[in-house]
């Protein structure tokens, strides 16, 4: 019965919906797990990833955006228990979940794709800046 819920488009866009069922406390899980780890990857990705300044930087540039989709989910799920209408909308919760997902996918995409090259760049900038003679300092006018 629930499942058929789920699916029913009707009920997405209900400004008073009814109750959550238990699937929401999968939601709740879900999105607690990618917020905490989003916030410790982005916090800890010097330490995580020490060596590696593509995925440094990966870390840098795409982790806050997972932040942000998981405070989201979270904040519309504490609407949605709490009942206010109008905000609790499921469409936006499923919205959410399925943001989570593309971003999942963007990922993926971007591993594949773009970091092979962008790490060949940051290895060739290291090897630039390591074997680069040092640069000697002018003598200062006054």
């Amino acid at each position: 019965m629930q499942l058929q819920e789920l699916l029913d488009v009707g009920h997405w866009f209900d400004a008073f919906p009814g109750p959550p069922s238990q699937i929401y406390l999968v939601a709740v899980v879900g999105f607690t797990v990618w917020t905490l780890v989003s916030v410790y990857v982005y916090y800890f990705r010097r330490k995580i990833f020490a060596g590696n300044g593509a995925l440094i930087g990966m870390a840098t540039r795409l982790a806050p955006y997972a932040i942000a989709i998981g405070l989201i989910g979270l904040f519309l799920l504490a609407v949605r228990y709490a009942g206010i209408p109008y905000i609790s909308v499921r469409f936006l919760l499923y919205a959410t979940i399925l943001a989570a997902i593309a971003y999942l996918g963007f990922l993926v995409y971007y591993l594949i794709r773009r970091y092979p090259t962008r790490l060949a760049e940051v290895r060739a900038a290291e090897m630039r800046r390591r074997y680069a003679p040092e640069r000697k300092r002018g003598k200062r006018r006054r």
